[in-house]
C-alpha cells in the first residue's frame, strides 16, 4: 500500500513539474472578440480564422463557425438565416436534399436549430449539418456547418452537438447545459 501511494504521489509531482497541457485533450477557441468560448478535441486542425470566423478539419470532415450579429441583417429570423445558409452551400451541388429538420432545442440561454442534408458533388456523397445557435439577450449568433461522409457523420454528430450546447458566453462560469 505504501508503496502505491509514493507512485502516485511520483506521478502526481511528475505531472505537477512537467507541466499539464499533455494531458489536455481539447483545446478551447474565441471567437467574436472572445465572446464566444468552447472546446474541441486537439484532433481538430485549424485551416483559416479570423475574428469571427474558423475554419476546421480533422481526417474526412469539416466545420465551419461564424458569429453573425442580427442586428447587421434586415430583421430575418433564424429560420430564415439557415435557409440563406444551405442555399449559398449547396448551390453549387449536383444533386442534394433534405434529410432532418431537428426540432429547435431550447436550452436555458440558447435555442440550437439545425439542419441535416446530403448532396452530390463529383459522385461524392457528403453530409452537411447547418446549426444556428442564437444566445438569448445577445446580439450574436453562432453558425457551424459540419461537413462529412454519412458514415463520419453519424459517428461525429453528437460530438457537434455537444459543442454547440456547452458553447459559452465568455463571462459565464456556469455550464447551462448541464443543468
Amino acid at each position: 500500500m505504501k508503496r502505491l501511494v509514493r507512485v502516485s504521489v511520483f506521478l502526481m509531482f511528475l505531472i505537477l513539474l512537467t507541466g499539464c497541457e499533455a494531458l489536455v485533450k481539447e483545446k478551447s477557441y474565441e471567437l467574436d472578440d472572445s465572446h464566444i468560448i468552447f472546446e474541441l478535441p486537439k484532433v481538430w486542425e485549424e485551416e483559416g480564422t479570423s475574428d469571427a470566423e474558423l475554419v476546421l478539419s480533422r481526417d474526412t470532415a469539416n466545420m465551419t463557425i461564424d458569429t453573425i450579429h442580427p442586428s447587421e441583417l434586415d430583421s430575418i429570423s433564424v429560420r430564415q438565416l439557415l435557409d440563406q445558409k444551405v442555399s449559398e452551400v449547396m448551390k453549387d451541388k449536383i444533386t442534394h436534399s433534405l434529410v432532418k429538420e431537428y426540432p429547435v432545442n431550447h436550452l436555458a440561454d440558447r435555442n440550437i436549430t439545425s439542419y441535416l442534408y446530403t448532396a452530390n458533388k463529383d459522385n461524392i456523397e457528403t453530409e452537411y449539418y447547418f446549426s444556428v445557435l442564437d444566445f438569448t439577450g445577445r446580439d450574436t449568433y453562432v453558425y457551424v456547418l459540419y461537413e462529412a461522409t454519412e458514415t463520419y457523420m453519424k459517428y461525429n454528430i453528437d460530438d457537434i452537438n455537444r459543442m454547440l450546447m456547452r458553447m459559452r458566453w465568455n463571462g459565464s462560469t456556469e455550464d447551462l447545459a448541464m443543468r
